[in-house]
């Protein structure tokens, strides 16, 4: 079983159209450190609460994106729902990629990466947008995610203070799924940001070191001489020389079987599952939250689903 982030769903944005591209810059990360968090509010929690799935996440970005449509319809704007599709090996495999099965399929997932990038191309929203004269441009931007950052804040685990307008037709789109924007915003953002403070906890463990190392022990046995597996995917896919897709795949099937007979994938997994467990129960009340309200979403996407002819 591969490698996968313990709080990340796993379909994402196959490309994100230029109005929510802007809503996503719109939200402003004020500071940042490198710390460990301090702990939520709440007792810790007996159990590590589920993460989301991909049942949940298709349902809640169609539902999202209707309401986003209408809501830029209301005020005189065009905007073109946009689908969901596999994510990236970075985001699937955190750590390494050990799924021989999707890595003779997708490499690295470079050819996912070229379809994104050809979808965005002719992305339909870009094209509108840019067709617009520059004030009806700068008024759909407001229209959409409000006139600044402000209006929500949430302090991030690790430091940092993330900022969002609440004011908009992508703030009216969220309030309407989730109910209290406010508390969405912070219990998903605070939740979104303990997938790096885990993944760093991993990292650090001698055991994922000494995994590490044996496993580049075997690509240099099958003549690959990368010390990381973030140094082979960069070589797989960096923007300048990216590998043909023969050899792309060849070098991802190479990882696999060394993530298998190194131990790393394994190791990475069981030290993934016991951080994500202690930081879920370390931050019980956000978990909570996020879970709650996104129950409540998923009843009303799928009315909204329904309402507009969706399966």
């Amino acid at each position: 079983m591969p490698s996968r982030p313990s709080t990340t769903a796993r379909r994402r944005p196959l490309r994100m159209p230029l109005l929510a591209l802007a809503a996503a810059l719109s939200a402003s990360l004020v500071t940042s450190c490198s710390g460990d968090p301090s702990p939520g509010s709440g007792p810790p929690a007996a159990t590590a609460a589920s993460p989301p799935s991909a049942g949940d996440a298709g349902p809640l970005h169609d539902a999202q994106q209707i309401l986003l449509r209408d809501c830029m319809r209301r005020h005189g704007f065009a905007y073109t729902v946009f689908p969901l599709d596999e994510e990236s090996a970075a985001v699937r495999f955190p750590y390494v990629v050990d799924d021989a099965d999707w890595a003779r399929r997708h490499g690295y997932g470079g050819d996912l990466a070229r379809r994104a990038a050809r979808l965005a191309a002719g992305d339909p929203n870009r094209a509108y947008f840019a067709s617009l004269p520059p004030d009806r441009r700068a008024r759909a931007l407001v229209v959409s995610n409000g006139p600044s950052p402000q209006g929500l804040s949430v302090r991030l685990p690790g430091g940092g203070e993330l900022r969002r307008s609440d004011r908009g037709c992508v703030a009216e789109a969220e309030r309407s799924l989730y109910g209290d924007h406010g508390a969405w915003f912070r219990a998903s953002a605070r939740v979104d940001a303990l997938d790096r403070i885990r993944r760093g906890r991993v990292a650090a463990e001698p055991a994922y070191g000494a995994g590490l190392r044996a496993w580049s022990r075997c690509m240099r046995k099958a003549g690959h001489s990368y010390t990381t597996p973030v140094a082979a995917r960069a070589a797989a896919t960096g923007p300048k020389h990216p590998l043909p897709r023969d050899r792309e795949v060849a070098l991802a099937l190479a990882e696999a079987a060394c993530a298998a007979s190194s131990g790393l994938g394994a190791t990475a997994r069981r030290l993934d599952a016991r951080h994500g467990a202690a930081l879920r129960a370390e931050y019980r009340a956000d978990v909570d939250t996020r879970d709650r309200l996104r129950a409540r979403a998923l009843t009303r996407a799928r009315q909204i689903l329904r309402a507009h002819g969706a399966p």
